[in-house]
């Protein structure tokens, strides 16, 4: 089948063992209060007619209906996803994949995972290509999917993702991370946020072996600044000891040569550079010089610091 939800998933730079990886350290769902997700969708909606085939799938399962995607969603606390198929006279069918991702901060992770673009006024935020629009709230997922784009029209998939928008919680609050990446130089779209080491070599291959000690209970914010080829990562783990210690484990394995020095040139003629604020972790990669290196991960180790967080 067509993957509608993750569009960019299948692409070449995606390796067997990355997506094997993913499958192997899966993040655990953490409330076991999950709601009801067959009784949020109504029997009609916005003109639409609920077919009698609606399907849920759990953590185990979700294989049975994603043979590509699935990992990527047990790399956050997702738990289970509902597919619907709405019906109407002389309209499109539209398929509608409602995910619980457990957490706020999970549903907006899923939602940054392959995000190109992204516009407000649906939920926490939402993106609209031709016949699929996803979304995420509070601690949902959705993507819905015109089955016959001949028979719809733009307006058919907001109206629709409007309309279920109401029926969710309206809390839909981002990583707290997320605001701690500078803005001077932050390319619009491009921040993700996910746990795993796995994920960050879907975003960027940094080496085999987990260096930085990601895991379930760290939470990493990636984006890209100008030019468009500089990266700044900023992980936070559980204490300021397993972030000294992930640190060190970082500068050892990738940067041995930098003694104390901050930042530090690698093979490619690009600079990194890495430091500890607290619990967080701050690393920038492939900055043109050691000087804009530094200034970027201070800048980000400001944020950090400031008393909003």
């Amino acid at each position: 089948m067509r993957w509608r939800g993750l569009w960019t998933i299948s692409k070449p730079g995606v390796t067997a063992a990355v997506l094997l990886g993913l499958l192997a350290c899966g993040v655990q769902e953490n409330e076991p209060d999950a709601p009801d997700l067959m009784g949020i969708l109504p029997s009609h909606l916005a003109g639409w007619t609920l077919e009698d085939s609606t399907v849920a799938y759990d953590r185990e399962t979700i294989f049975d209906y994603i043979n590509g995607a699935g990992e990527v969603y047990r790399s956050y606390a997702f738990s289970e996803v509902v597919v619907a198929r709405y019906s109407a006279a002389e309209r499109s069918d539209v398929l509608i994949e409602l995910f619980d991702m457990g957490t706020e901060a999970d549903a907006y992770g899923v939602f940054s995972y392959a995000r190109e673009q992204e516009e407000t006024g649906i939920g926490g935020g939402y993106e609209h290509k031709g016949d699929v629009l996803c979304f995420w709230q509070n601690r949902y997922y959705l993507c819905l999917v015109l089955d016959d784009p001949t028979l719809g029209t733009d307006t058919s998939l907001v109206e629709m993702a409007t309309a279920l928008s109401g029926l969710l919680p309206e809390s839909s609050e981002r990583p707290d991370l997320v605001g701690m990446l500078p803005d001077d130089g932050l390319l619009p779209n491009s921040a993700r946020f996910f746990h795993l080491h796995q994920s960050l070599n879907y975003h960027y291959y940094l080496a085999r072996d987990n260096l930085l000690n990601l895991g379930p209970g760290t939470d990493v914010v990636f984006a890209r600044y100008e030019p468009g080829d500089v990266f700044l990562m900023i992980a936070r783990y559980e204490s300021d000891r397993t972030a000294t210690e992930a640190l060190a484990s970082f500068k050892g394995g990738y940067m041995p040569e930098a003694g104390d020095a901050d930042a530090f040139m690698t093979e490619n003629g690009k600079f990194v550079a890495s430091s500890q604020t607290g619990r967080h972790v701050v690393v920038v990669l492939d900055a043109e010089s050691d000087q804009s290196a530094t200034d970027l991960m201070r800048a980000a180790a400001e944020k950090i610091s400031a008393p909003t967080h």
